[in-house]
């Protein structure tokens, strides 16, 4: 990933190319072992509910939240970056799907065999009016290449409003999804886009290490070579509400527990409310608020 931009609208823009062309998913702790990342420590997400259901305004920051809001903001962009080293289901399966979609164009195809290309089962179904995909069924469906290999659980709905190859769409990515790594992680991923494929829009929600869900969105993250990121986007908590956060140094993410060890972030509320989190060593760091208050925590 050296180097490289991720925009979450060009991935999921690919997929939906490659579907319209079928014819048709932070919490706060001071203790080291609970690093507001649903996947430390554990091989499988207990997920009591993925889909954000919070506060939907903007978080004001003050010295009685902003400890809770840094963890936010470092549990956002983690999931970023986690969120950049894999791929969705259907992908790079849009040519071989052609196929199938060319044989029976309305109701339903076993699509396992184009889909899932190391074992699993796939069903799609057809809309009767337009031939489009709009639903995928995927069970234990493995796909991907190389060390790159993933196994999905779960539903895709494609909706397209129109006849044409540029109608608004959405597209939802709903289950669970194993990496290479054994870890499986709740994925619920919202996208779409208006005609001609302008105004798109774009969220994403994960679970918290709190088992509440979280959203992230109009994320973007790069690498400057040195195993360093700058990453950015909106990220909601569900008791406050969402802060803008940005980069302005490069944090690293190679801790023992998976903390960023240094960098500096800034998370932006409502008004002129902010606060920034300089991480001092894999255990400590230090929050400053617009209100001027400084306060050093570990992990």
């Amino acid at each position: 990933m050296n180097d490289s931009k991720f925009t979450v609208y060009s991935m999921l823009f690919a997929i939906v190319l490659s579907m319209q062309g079928c014819g048709g998913s932070g919490g706060s702790s001071d203790n080291s072992t609970d690093t507001s990342d649903q996947t430390t420590n554990n091989d499988t997400v207990d997920n009591t509910s993925d889909v954000y259901a919070g506060s939907e305004e903007p978080a004001v920051i003050d010295e009685n939240n902003a400890k809770e809001l840094a963890e936010t903001a470092v549990s956002g962009v983690i999931y970023v970056v986690e969120e950049n080293s894999y791929a969705l289901p259907m992908q790079s399966a849009g040519k071989s799907l052609t196929t199938t979609a060319s044989v029976n164009i309305m109701g339903t195809a076993d699509a396992s065999a184009e889909i899932c290309i190391h074992g699993g089962e796939a069903t799609v179904e057809y809309d009767d009016d337009t031939g489009h995909i709009h639903t995928a069924h995927l069970t234990n469906c493995s796909y991907g290449q190389g060390i790159h290999t993933y196994t999905f659980t779960g539903v895709i709905y494609h909706y397209i409003y129109g006849d044409g190859p540029l109608s608004p769409f959405t597209l939802i990515h709903d289950g669970l999804m194993t990496y290479s790594d054994g870890v499986t992680r709740d994925i619920y991923r919202v996208y779409g886009c208006g005609g001609q494929l302008e105004g798109c829009e774009y969220y994403s929600d994960y679970l918290g290490s709190d088992d509440r869900a979280y959203r992230v969105t109009d994320a973007e993250v790069s690498e400057d070579g040195n195993s360093a990121y700058i990453a950015s986007g909106r990220i909601y908590d569900p008791t406050y509400g969402y802060i803008e956060v940005t980069t302005e140094v490069p944090f690293t993410l190679e801790c023992p527990n998976e903390r960023p060890g240094s960098g500096r972030l800034r998370f932006a509320g409502d008004g002129q409310s902010y606060g920034i989190i300089e991480f001092v060593s894999c255990n400590e760091y230090v929050i400053t608020t617009s209100s001027g208050t400084s306060n050093s925590y570990t992990w």
